[in-house]
């Protein structure tokens, strides 16, 4: 996962932040993986909020049927998941790894789904791949390998590669290690004290206060900076015959150019994700249409690939053909306020939503009453006929 390349060396150990902070690690890498960690974040949270509905044929209509495949993907894909959990983890692996596997463990009732850890594939490319070595975890640190092997026909693939793409971050990346690596030089160099002690010529030789033994230059320069560098408050004991200066006095820098090369490196992860900057860096206004740009760039392409790949290994070809289908649900992608949608509520109910249609929306229960599910029409709207508008 991508907090494994935050937290994990080339090498697969653990790395201190400390370390990176201070020059021992990559300091571009940490931060361009943390700010690509907040994106991909971003888009597996709102896909992962989104209800997957089902659709069937009954008695010749297409009808949203909730049975054991609503129950699989929006509840319990598995034992050790829920049905939120399973789709971020499902949409974090395919944003991180370019690629991600479902496998279907079939069951007597309902099947099961689990997304792959690591897997071998094939590659063929004129039939289906195979997929072998199947590796599969929970959140305990269990991890077990399937020893059987999967086709097109019990699995479900992704994969989302752009070479060109990576090739450009990884180009950027490159890039802005410079840039950071001159910037903390030089935030370094200009808040590191320089002192200059002066010692005139022609002075007497000095004596320690204590002992009353003469004390070299050598000497007398490191009691003071003992004293100086000290962490802990102190009294630095001068001769009048010497003089301390601090060279660097005037020239210390704030963290301002290390927040502009962040936000550098932010602004290009945002860009590469279609995230609109307002929402990636959470600033957004009241008049701010980031929320709908996000989801239009930057989400709903993988609804529509998760989608595409359900279908496929779910539904199948056939039943897909007579009209049965899973979908995601994108109406409460933004949280709704039901006092904040007064005037939406009458508008829908004026175009012959029912009270209960209009629950749903906003995810409200379903009341059990037959007023409740009645469409009424109260807008002046009718049929047109031979160009007259009829009265409502």
């Amino acid at each position: 996962m991508i907090f494994d390349k935050l937290f994990k060396n080339s090498d697969g150990e653990f790395v201190n932040i400390m370390d990176v902070l201070f020059g021992k690690e990559e300091l571009t890498n940490y931060i361009y993986t943390l700010a690509e960690a907040h994106a991909i974040d971003l888009i597996a949270k709102t896909i992962a909020k989104c209800e997957i509905q089902t659709f069937e044929v009954k008695d010749g209509k297409v009808q949203e049927n909730k049975g054991d495949l609503y129950w699989t993907l929006n509840v319990q894909p598995n034992y050790n998941e829920n049905g939120t959990k399973f789709l971020y983890k499902l949409v974090t692996k395919l944003l991180t790894d370019k690629t991600a596997l479902v496998v279907v463990h079939e069951k007597s009732k309902s099947n099961l789904l689990y997304v792959a850890d690591n897997y071998n594939v094939s590659n063929g490319l004129l039939h289906g791949k195979i997929f072998t070595n199947v590796e599969i975890s929970d959140d305990e640190g269990n991890s077990l390998r399937l020893e059987k092997t999967y086709y097109q026909d019990n699995c479900i693939y992704f994969s989302l590669k752009n070479e060109k793409l990576e090739t450009a971050s990884e180009n950027f990346k490159t890039n802005m290690a410079k840039v950071l690596k001159a910037t903390q030089k030089s935030f370094i160099r200009a808040n590191t004290a320089k002192w200059r002690l002066k010692n005139p010529g022609g002075q007497p030789t000095m004596l320690d206060i204590e002992t009353k033994q003469p004390v070299s230059y050598e000497d007398y320069k490191k009691k003071i900076t003992e004293g100086v560098f000290s962490d802990e408050e102190a009294i630095v004991l001068l001769s009048e015959m010497f003089d301390l200066i601090n060279l660097n006095n005037d020239n210390k820098k704030d963290l301002t150019d290390f927040e502009k090369c962040i936000n550098q490196i932010g602004s290009f992860v945002a860009q590469k994700w279609n995230i609109p900057l307002d929402v990636f860096f959470g600033n957004k206004t009241e008049k701010s249409t980031g929320t709908q740009d996000f989801i239009t760039f930057a989400v709903d392409t993988y609804f529509e690939i998760i989608a595409d790949g359900l279908n496929v290994g779910l539904v199948g070809k056939e039943d897909f053909l007579k009209g049965e289908y899973v979908a995601f649900n994108r109406s409460n992608i933004t949280h709704k306020d039901v006092l904040d949608c007064g005037s939406g509520i009458d508008k829908l109910t004026a175009n012959r939503f029912s009270r209960n249609e209009i629950n749903k929306l906003l995810k409200l229960p379903i009341i059990d009453e037959s007023w409740a599910n009645e469409h009424s029409l109260t807008k002046n709207y009718g049929v047109a006929e031979g160009g007259e508008k009829e009265d409502g």
